[in-house]
């Protein structure tokens, strides 16, 4: 046998040829990626109320209606939590200057706190009434295809009808609580239809009005 050994064959690496440089260009400017959300549908002109579509205008009445509860239940809770620590501590009054701090120090803590309890249950309750009202609102515009003052007054009889069914008012106090929706319901559509007029988008009852009036003084003027 020959003495001589065998080298393992030596691996060669492949290189795929470079293309030209010229062919890359550089710049300093970034590649924007466009993330834009679709647009959502717009309503029709005839729905808005105010300027505002549905949504907007629905957060924006229970905020507002919160905000108004909040601010008469924390009034009321606060004058409540007084009275009721004024009587509650009638019998042992401070009788020196840090006894009387203390005294007045615990009774503004406890009307904040009374106040700050009513004033949330009030919240809730304007914010949720200001709710179902905007909603059934916006409802009877869809159905209707036009927002005008008769969907407003309907939308606060029904929910001034609804809010005494639930709480299981007397009659008198039904009654008082479906007309005062009524009248709510005719403000806040009163105005609404004075925007949309006085913004070029005259409400359809305020044309049949018109054709009316017009219709009789037309009579009027054949029969003379």
């Amino acid at each position: 046998m020959s003495d001589k050994t065998i080298a393992p064959p030596t691996p060669q690496i492949l290189t795929a040829p470079l293309s030209n440089t010229n062919d890359y260009g550089y710049t300093n400017t970034p590649t924007l990626i466009n993330y834009e959300r679709p647009e959502e549908p717009k309503e029709a002109p005839g729905l808005l109320r105010a300027g505002l579509t549905t949504k907007p205008r629905l957060m924006l009445m229970t905020s507002v209606g919160a905000f108004w509860g909040f601010s008469i239940g924390a009034f009321l809770g606060g004058q409540q939590s007084g009275l009721q620590y004024l009587a509650e501590n009638a019998h042992k009054l401070p009788t020196t200057v840090q006894g009387w701090y203390f005294y007045h120090k615990t009774k503004n803590y406890r009307m904040m706190l009374g106040g700050v309890k009513r004033g949330l249950k009030f919240a809730g309750k304007t914010g949720g009434l200001c709710l179902l009202y905007g909603s059934l609102e916006a409802t009877l515009d869809d159905i209707r295809g036009e927002a005008d003052v008769v969907n407003s007054v309907t939308a606060g009889v029904a929910t001034g009808t609804l809010f005494s069914t639930f709480t299981k008012l007397t009659r008198g106090s039904f009654r008082y609580s479906v007309l005062f929706g009524a009248m709510f319901g005719l403000a806040a559509g009163g105005l609404s239809d004075l925007h949309r007029y006085a913004s070029g988008d005259t409400p359809t009852y305020i044309h049949k009005l018109t054709s009316l009036v017009k219709k009789e003084e037309n009579k009027k003027v054949e029969h003379v």
